[in-house]
C-alpha cells in the first residue's frame, strides 16, 4: 500500500482538491492486508473533518475503484485508537461508515485544523494573485492579515463569508475599493479548493487581555503613546467618506494634500521620483507612536507634512517638542499647513511644490 499511497493521492486530486490536501498533510499508511487499510491520522481536528465531510467518501470510491474488493478503513488518530473525545458522538465509529450516512458533528470537538489550513492556503494564493496582477498594496494588505475565518453568511441560499483579521490600525485601509479588488480572486481560489465564499470583509483583531486588564488599561491611559494623537474620526466613517487609491483619510484636507502630491509626483523623471507614505504608523526614539499625516521620501531625505486644523495653534507646544523628537530620529524637513480658504488645486500646489524644494535643499 505504500507504492499505492501516492497513486491513491492522485485520483483523489482529481475528484476533490479538499481532501486531497486533509489526507496528504494529515494522514500517512499504517497497515495494509488486502482487507483492511489502517490510516493514522496527525490530529484529532483532521480525524474529525474526514468522518464528518464528503472527504470521506471520495475516499472510499477511490480505494473501490483502485482495489477490489474495497477494503474496510480504519482510523488512528496520532497512532491510537481515538478516544471518547475525538469522536463526533460518545457512539461514534472508529472507521469510516458506508458511503451516504454522515455522523453528527460534535459541537464540543476541537477546532478544525484542515479548515484553518485550507484557508491559510487560499489566503497566501490570493495575495501572490493580487501582486502579479499588478496590485502591490492590496497583496501587501493581505500579508498584515492576522487570522482568517470562514463564518455562515447571514443571507439565505448564499456562500459563506471570510472574515480577514486584522490589526485595528489596519482595519480602514481595507476600503470598499480594496475588497472589491480582493474579493473575486479570493472566491476563485476558495473555489477550486471547494469552499464556496460569498462575501469578503475585514474585521480588527480582538486585544489579548488578563485578569489585570484593568490596571493595564489604567496604566495605558495614563502614558498615553504621545501628544501628536489627537482624536480622529472614526476609521470606518474615514473610510467611507474620504478615500483615494486604497487610502483611507481622516479629513477632506489630507485627501486634497495627497491629490497635489501625486500631481507632483507625475511630473517628476521616473529616475527621480518621490514615495508618499499616507497615515504611516511610526515609532519614534522616545519610544512614542506617531502617525503623521504624509511621509515623503526625496532624493535620499525623508521629509513629514502634518495638514493642521484651524485652531491647531493650541497644539503648538506639543507640536515642537514631537518636531524635535523626528528631527532627532532622521526626519530632514517637517511642514506644517493648514488648507483653510483654500479652494483651488493650484493653491495647494505651490504649498507641495514649496515642501519638496525645502526637502531637496535642506542640509
Amino acid at each position: 500500500m505504500q507504492e499505492l499511497w501516492p497513486q491513491l493521492l492522485q485520483a483523489i486530486d482529481e475528484r476533490m482538491r479538499f481532501a486531497w490536501i486533509l489526507l496528504s498533510q494529515n494522514a500517512s499508511v499504517l497497515f495494509y492486508d488486502g482487507s483492511t487499510l489502517t490510516l493514522n491520522m496527525f490530529s484529532p481536528g483532521a480525524y474529525e473533518t474526514l468522518i464528518n465531510s464528503y472527504c470521506r467518501r471520495v475516499l472510499e470510491e477511490v480505494l473501490a475503484e483502485l482495489l477490489s474488493p474495497p477494503p474496510a478503513v480504519e482510523l488512528l488518530v496520532q497512532g491510537r485508537i481515538p478516544s471518547p473525545s475525538d469522536l463526533p458522538s460518545p457512539e461514534g465509529p472508529t472507521q469510516v461508515d458506508a458511503p451516504g450516512t454522515v455522523p453528527a458533528a460534535d459541537t464540543s470537538a476541537e477546532p478544525d485544523e484542515a479548515l484553518t489550513a485550507i484557508l491559510y492556503l487560499v489566503l497566501a494564493q490570493t495575495a501572490f494573485l493580487l501582486y502579479e496582477d499588478g496590485n502591490s498594496q492590496a497583496a501587501a494588505l493581505l500579508a498584515d492579515v492576522e487570522d482568517i475565518e470562514h463564518v455562515p453568511s447571514d443571507r439565505s441560499e448564499e456562500g459563506e463569508d471570510v472574515a480577514l483579521i486584522v490589526p485595528l490600525y489596519l482595519v480602514a485601509r481595507f476600503t470598499p475599493e480594496v475588497l472589491a479588488a480582493i474579493r473575486p480572486l479570493l472566491v476563485h481560489v476558495a473555489a477550486r479548493h471547494d469552499l464556496l465564499v460569498d462575501n469578503v470583509s475585514a474585521i480588527p483583531a480582538l486585544p489579548e487581555t488578563g485578569d489585570d486588564w484593568r490596571q493595564s488599561l489604567q496604566e495605558k491611559l495614563i502614558n498615553k503613546t504621545s501628544p501628536s494623537q489627537y482624536p480622529r474620526p472614526r476609521a470606518e466613517e474615514a473610510a467611507a467618506t474620504f478615500s483615494r487609491d486604497g487610502f483611507a483619510f481622516d479629513a477632506r484636507e489630507q485627501m486634497l494634500v495627497y491629490e497635489a502630491l501625486k500631481r507632483a509626483q507625475a511630473q517628476l523623471p521616473q529616475d527621480s521620483t518621490i514615495a508618499i507614505f499616507p497615515l504611516p504608523r511610526a515609532r519614534v526614539g522616545s519610544g512614542s507612536t506617531w502617525v503623521p499625516d504624509f511621509l515623503v521620501t526625496a532624493s535620499g531625505r525623508v521629509g513629514a507634512i502634518e495638514v493642521d486644523e484651524p485652531h491647531h495653534h493650541e497644539h503648538f507646544a506639543a507640536d515642537a517638542a514631537l518636531d524635535r523628537s523626528w528631527r532627532n530620529s532622521g526626519i530632514a524637513h517637517i511642514e506644517r499647513i493648514q488648507l483653510k480658504g483654500f479652494s483651488a488645486d493650484r493653491e495647494v500646489d505651490v504649498l507641495i511644490r514649496q515642501f519638496l524644494t525645502r526637502l531637496h535643499e535642506h542640509h
